[in-house]
């Protein structure tokens, strides 16, 4: 759905292009549509347009007005509407294009096509008056009326918070994404009615909505990834908490699916840390007026962003010495936990040691055994030993001993050997590789257990794959990131099929990867179709689960129900 902040987008591209031009002629789907020769209609409502200047350009919510004098061209983009102007795109939106434009429109020296975007000729008086009623209500207004807007929800005292957002006579421009992040951000659960939430609440709602708007027409006109931003939409896990989200379809329209945390969302304003939302906005979210802050939150505040600063330092593993992120709490090679500085320990309560506390433990074991070669410790030794690497016959380092320089000697050597010869011969020796996760890249919960000569699966991870089997979901050769899955909305042969494309974000530096995902679908037994991909919408335990089904509208469809173990991305 193109949601407001495109919208206005594009409603400015267009009058800072068109402004003053005349119209040579009309053509496209909604021109042809009412053209019937045969029933004497041989022109359209659209003709209207030639010959007369566009004087003015006009954007409410999700609608575009277009004036030519007394009449005004309406366009509303639908779900995925888009304009080119001479067949450049002058916006940062990926819109859908189709072979045939929806409107084609002829200027006296630009042509201005819309696509998937529904058009209608109407007076320019009504679309006038209607901008006017509501300008200071549509979201991404410069003189957005906030006390307005709230006063027009509490008026909705009987409805659900989520579809009073979605009502375009209140907060015109609300679409589905800014509405599932909005009740994030001020931690109201979606099926709430107004009636339940106090005037405080709903103009902390308000603002929620007004600021993720912004952010919204921010990144759609700088061409950023909104993703980044998003905490709850089309999330499998909680941007706050990391517990599971609830996907489900609430409200008076049930076609758009709602996205909320069970913990996060609870209609409570926090009073003294704020936690939603947890974003870096472009815009710097605010706090509400209510909350007061402790005596010592300055305090607080500046030893978390202390740590904070710290965390996001690279750091070495202590094992080995491989240099991780600072975001990293585990080492991506060996997965030994990343050692707490004195600093972290003293402020985040972490019990592990401190790095340096590491060095001198080391300095006074070299201290102690100053009567012979060192002692190495084989349960950290094997520890360095990445899961990445291949397992299978790999020698077991000599246990060294003080009696002579010939044992210390040949075990630097196997240590110093030992993973070159074990990865050159990985493919003539026949070893295993080690266990992988979704997409075909390295589990970081799988542990590995040198001794057994096998790899040891976490109970985390025993617990997170239950009931689920190898993943199915290939991966990008241009990225090597596993693909995104989705439904084809073109019509034709192949309307709705499954497809797994380059899941990198933004769109722009994806490659070209594609494969039909279907063709791994079981067959309906019954009827010798491939089954039809749906989700657990229920909310419920198996709440966002996908499983497979009947291909068959309901009335027909027999009783074929199948996990789509694999298929989670």
């Amino acid at each position: 759905m193109v949601e407001g902040p495109g919208c206005k987008i594009k409603g400015e591209k267009i009058k800072s292009k068109l402004m003053r031009q005349a119209v040579k002629a009309v053509s496209g789907n909604a021109v042809d549509r009412e053209i019937k020769p045969k029933k004497g209609l041989v022109t359209s409502q659209f003709d209207v347009l030639i010959g007369r200047a566009l004087t003015g350009v006009q954007t409410l919510g999700k609608e575009l007005f277009m004036y030519f004098g007394d009449v005004c061209l309406r366009v509303h983009f639908l779900m995925a509407g888009s304009f080119r102007v001479n067949g450049q795109a002058l916006d940062k939106d990926y819109g859908k294009l189709t072979e045939t434009p929806s409107l084609q429109v002829n200027f006296s020296t630009d042509v201005l096509t819309f696509y998937k975007s529904a058009a209608q000729i109407r007076e320019s008086v009504s679309c006038s008056s209607r901008y006017d009623a509501l300008h200071d209500l549509d979201i991404c207004s410069p003189v957005f009326n906030h006390q307005r807007a709230v006063t027009m929800v509490m008026e909705q005292s009987d409805r659900q918070v989520c579809d009073v957002l979605l009502d375009q006579t209140i907060l015109p421009g609300v679409g589905n994404i800014i509405k599932n992040e909005a009740l994030f951000d001020s931690g109201i659960k979606p099926s709430s009615k107004v009636q339940q939430l106090s005037k405080e609440l709903v103009s902390h709602l308000v603002k929620m909505t007004r600021d993720f708007s912004l952010i919204f027409y921010k990144c759609r006109k700088t061409g950023t990834n909104l993703n980044q931003y998003m905490k709850i939409y089309n999330k499998r896990k909680c941007g706050q908490c990391e517990g599971k989200v609830t996907i489900t379809r609430i409200g008076d329209d049930s076609e758009r699916v709602t996205y909320y945390c069970p913990n996060c969302q609870t209609n409570t304003l926090k009073s003294q840390f704020k936690v939603h939302p947890c974003k870096n906005s472009l815009l710097g979210w605010v706090q509400s007026a209510n909350q007061k802050p402790e005596i010592n939150s300055a305090n607080q505040s500046s030893e978390v962003n202390s740590a904070n600063q710290n965390n996001e330092e690279d750091w070495s593993c202590q094992i080995c010495t491989l240099i991780n992120s600072g975001t990293k709490l585990r080492c991506e090679a060996c997965m030994t936990e990343r050692e707490a500085t004195h600093t972290d320990k003293s402020k985040t309560g972490l019990k592990r040691k401190s790095s340096t506390d590491f060095s001198e433990q080391s300095v006074k074991k070299v201290k102690e055994s100053n009567d012979g070669p060192p002692v190495r410790n084989l349960d950290k030794m094997e520890s360095v030993l990445s899961p990445r690497l291949p397992l299978g016959n790999i020698p077991r380092l000599p246990t060294l001993t003080h009696s002579g320089n010939t044992d210390s000697q040949k075990a630097r050597q196997t240590n110093g050997n030992i993973v070159g010869k074990t990865l050159s011969k990985n493919s003539s020796t026949g070893i295993k590789k080690p266990q992988t996760g979704i997409g075909g890249h390295q589990n970081k919960d799988v542990k590995m257990n040198v001794k057994a000569g096998a790899p040891t699966v976490s109970k985390k991870m025993s617990q997170d794959s239950k009931g689920q089997g190898a993943s199915k979901v290939p991966l990008c050769p241009g990225h090597s990131k596993p693909c995104s899955m989705t439904q084809t909305r073109k019509k034709g042969d192949n309307f709705l099929r499954w497809f797994f494309s380059c899941g990198v974000y933004p769109r722009s530096k994806q490659c070209k990867f594609f494969q039909w995902a279907d063709e791994k679908f079981p067959i309906c037994p019954n009827h010798g179709k491939p089954a039809a991909f749906r989700t657990v919408m229920k909310e419920g335990p198996n709440n966002g689960r996908k499983f497979f089904a009947c291909p068959l509208p309901k009335q027909k469809q027999c009783g074929f129900f199948e996990w789509a173990e694999g298929f989670e991305v």
